[in-house]
């Protein structure tokens, strides 16, 4: 019998979105010899259909048709839920659905270091690249170089991973998998917070003893996952000792057999408690990839993190700025809260995911000094925080930027922690950050 490597060729396959993933694996599909159809619900950009047309691949654009079902394989696009009717439709009639995730493993040969969780995955992932960078390791995944681009690769890969894409694996299998926290996010897909939980637990289904899975030892909601899981189990915490990595009288150490003390936890250039967890992950996926203790230590040192991430903006007049256009959930608008001693002025706002924010009452009604809403999700957020505390409305970001400055006082923090997606407003969280950075730039400019 055929492996699926070797039947690929010639095979029909319909690729479901033409965003990174889809276009990443639509030319792996071409070039391993299937017949590829890519279908594009929104306009396709003339540079890509020009693409598409060398290729010798066949599109269509604006909407779907039925010539999605004239084909042996289906690959959506992550942001395709399985509840989508084509793929309802596919399945009823018995076309095998295989998402980009999956496409991706079944060609590549190198070691998979997979990282999922509700916060803090693309530090992560960055982090252990920038750790095992001497055996030339490659972030990838959901951070933005689809798995579907590394066919061929031999290096080890550090593949963040989606609940989105964990739902249509069939056989993905890292050697060490990591489980950062889990809060509520993305409930306009996965509707409770246990199927959204049970996504994310895919991530260590098809691993085997020999394998690693890493969770989170201070976070309810993954420890538990340990009663599940057939590879070996270590844990990270900044409470208390365990098997794997922790804190220690401000020290990090890793045990797996032995104690090894890393260094002074001040030694980090990244500040907060949830970047304290993310040090204590990225050591220790690295150490169970056998990097040595040395460069460990200076990794973890010389990591300076990534834009829109608690990212220190600049000052101006005694008033900081922090960008954390990334916090797109409450637990990430709860961390970075936590991470910021002095007084807030909190910009919040943008597209509802159907979450529940009032979790925040308690903390924001403690650490922020006035909360400026912005985005569709502005009377949702009004309803939520009125009376903890005092609410303003802004028309748009560089309103929001201007109008938290003029109320600040010296030694305050103005954070952008939007709890919300950025699509109504923005193209992405990364536009709504340099936005955001633009308006504090200009606004600093204007008070020369």
């Amino acid at each position: 019998m055929k492996s699926f490597r070797e039947s690929i060729g010639g095979l029909r396959v319909t690729v479901l979105g033409a965003g990174k993933s889809g276009v990443a694996s639509t030319r792996l599909l071409k070039k391993l010899g299937a017949d590829v159809f890519l279908s594009e619900a929104k306009r396709i950009p003339l540079y890509l259909q020009e693409e598409l047309k060398r290729l010798g691949v066949r599109f269509e654009e604006g909407g779907h048709s039925d010539r999605i079902l004239n084909s042996d394989l289906i690959v959506p696009c992550p942001g395709v839920p399985l509840t989508n009717p084509w793929i309802t439709r596919a399945r009823a009639i018995g076309i095998p659905v295989m998402g980009e995730l999956e496409l991706g493993y079944r060609f590549v040969s190198s070691p998979i270091i997979a990282v999922t969780g509700t916060n803090g995955k693309s530090t992560v992932v960055s982090w252990i690249a920038h750790i095992m960078r001497k055996d030339g390791a490659i972030a990838c995944g959901n951070i933005g170089n689809p798995l579907t681009s590394q066919n061929g690769a031999k290096n080890p890969l550090v593949v963040e991973v989606s609940s989105f894409q964990l739902e249509t694996i069939i056989d993905f299998r890292p050697r060490v998998a990591l489980i950062l926290n889990l809060d509520q996010d993305h409930f306009d897909r996965h509707v409770t917070f246990e199927a959204y939980r049970k996504a994310k637990a895919r991530i260590f289904e098809n691993q085997r003893e020999e394998d690693h899975l890493i969770l989170n030892y201070d976070d309810p909601n993954v420890r538990p996952l340990d009663a599940l899981a057939r590879p070996k189990v270590h844990y990270f915490s900044i409470e208390k000792p365990v098997k794997g990595a922790y804190v220690e009288r401000g020290r990090i150490f890793l045990e797996e057999g032995k104690k090894l003390e890393l260094l002074d936890t001040k030694s980090l250039a990244l500040f907060g408690a949830h970047n304290l967890q993310n040090a204590l992950a990225s050591a220790l996926a690295s150490y169970l990839m056998g990097t040595p203790r040395e460069e460990i230590r200076e990794g973890l040192q010389s990591f300076r993190g990534l834009p829109h991430r608690l990212e220190y903006v600049g000052e101006i007049d005694g008033v900081k700025f922090v960008n954390d256009s990334k916090g797109t959930n409450p637990h990430a608008v709860l961390w970075a809260l936590k991470s910021i001693g002095e007084p807030v002025i909190l910009i919040m706002g943008g597209e509802d995911k159907g979450l529940d924010f009032s979790p925040l009452r308690e903390i924001i009604g403690e650490r922020v000094k006035k909360l400026i809403l912005i985005g569709e999700s502005r009377n949702k957020l009004r309803a939520v925080f009125e009376g903890t505390v005092e609410l303003s409305e802004a028309e748009n970001l560089e309103e929001a930027v201007e109008l938290a400055f003029r109320e600040a006082e010296r030694g305050d923090v103005v954070l952008l922690s939007p709890g919300c997606s950025s699509f109504d407003m923005f193209k992405n969280y990364k536009e709504r950050g340099e936005r955001f950075k633009d308006a504090v730039h200009r606004l600093g400019k204007n008070q020369l």
